[in-house]
């Protein structure tokens, strides 16, 4: 009996290191790969119910005799445990006790009230032909999985090998928790109910009760499939093209901005030669600054590059030099081709801003400092970059 249970345990832990399957999808196709929840710890189960059996002492006897099997045997209750493991899908493997007790059959021995009880260890190799035939659905309510069973059996008589078959009746109640309802036939030698005369004794048990699962009890495919890969390389190709794609727009892009920032740089360029000449034909330089000055800004900037800060200072120092009583208006303004509203009106009022700290740095009274308000929506230039500029005047 050691030997037995040896065996078992070893085929049980054994084979539930495997990861073969064959099964069919939802959709009715038949795919082949393991699935990525098929772990030593997953997919395990435990079981006990209790029920009734009945048994034939020696099928071979009824046979020549043509006696009625119905008159053979009683049912009792029964007890059955086991502890089992699905494979995959479709196979899984259990290892179990019942426990039976029988009555010989007044109808056949008379006077007789003969109580045993049977025992057996018994491994059985399961099939589930729901999976098998319809495909794997992890909520299905009912599958049904025939077994073929090896049995060691044993009585206070004797103690004999045997072997079966059986159907596995399974109802889904949650995720771990099930219903089950079992039939097995073991067939034995007739001397484990005391019958010596040799032949075929069948040993029945109809058994019902509840399952629980432990670890994680559903399957999921890996995906390895022919159809994965390639639909794993055209989202690559996908995402490449669409990489590309935005590259070249940001190259688009950068070329456009490099474009407007010379085109730009050109007219503040040109701006500054003519004010420069200007400045050169000038024969009364007082005269010169009885004009508004205007100081030009970079596109969304309210601070002054250092040569323009240069001019603005040379301008007001100046016009200072008039008179200790010199008072100044100062516009600011954007532009308004680009921007918000919002934000070029801000912006020309911290340009403003920035003037107004300059020409109080240069030790002009604040009381003599006016600053304008802009609308916001005025060009005071037809050219943009014009635009972005605080203008100077002397009142």
């Amino acid at each position: 009996m050691k030997k037995f249970f040896a065996f078992a345990a070893a085929l049980l832990i054994g084979v539930a290191a495997f990861a073969q399957e064959t099964n069919k999808d939802e959709n009715g196709n038949t795919k082949f790969g393991g699935y990525e929840t098929n772990k030593f710890l997953d997919n395990w189960f435990v079981g006990a119910g209790i029920g009734a059996n009945g048994w034939i002492d020696d099928i071979t006897n009824i046979a020549r005799s043509g006696e009625s099997i119905n008159k053979r045997g009683a049912t009792f209750p029964a007890i059955d445990a086991f502890v089992g493991k699905w494979i995959e899908p479709c196979y899984g493997v259990r290892l179990g006790w019942a426990g039976l007790k029988y009555q010989k059959d007044a109808a056949v021995e008379p006077n007789t009230d003969e109580k045993f009880s049977i025992n057996n260890i018994h491994l059985d190799l399961l099939w589930n032909i729901s999976n098998q035939f319809w495909g794997y659905k992890e909520n299905r309510f009912y599958n049904l999985s025939p077994y073929a069973t090896a049995a060691l059996v044993w009585t206070a008589e004797d103690r004999t090998a045997g072997a079966g078959v059986g159907l596995f009746n399974q109802f889904r109640l949650s995720d771990k928790l099930g219903l089950y309802i079992d039939l097995r036939s073991i067939f034995a030698t007739p001397r484990v109910i005391g019958n010596v005369g040799g032949g075929v004794a069948i040993l029945g048990s109809v058994t019902g009760g509840l399952t629980y699962g432990f670890g994680r009890t559903n399957w999921t495919r890996v995906s390895t499939t022919a159809a994965a890969a390639a639909a794993a390389i055209a989202a690559a190709d996908a995402a490449r093209k669409a990489a590309e794609a935005k590259v070249a727009g940001a190259q688009k892009a950068a070329a456009d901005a490099d474009a407007a920032a010379k085109k730009a740089l050109d007219e503040a360029n040109q701006i500054k030669d003519e004010a420069a000449r200007a400045a050169a034909d000038a024969t009364n330089i007082n005269g010169l600054f009885d004009e508004p000055v205007v100081v030009y800004f970079e596109i969304g900037k309210s601070t002054l590059t250092a040569a323009e800060k240069a001019h603005a200072e040379y301008a007001i120092k100046n016009i200072v030099s008039r008179g200790d009583n010199v008072k100044f208006t100062l516009g600011g303004s954007a532009d308004t081709k680009t921007g918000t509203a919002k934000r070029n009106k801000q912006l020309s009022e911290q340009r403003a801003k920035t003037v107004y700290n300059l020409i109080d740095e240069l030790g002009v009274s604040r009381d003599n400092i006016t600053v304008v308000e802009w609308d916001g929506k005025t060009q005071r230039f037809a050219t943009n970059e014009l635009n972005r500029a605080v203008i100077i005047e002397k009142q």
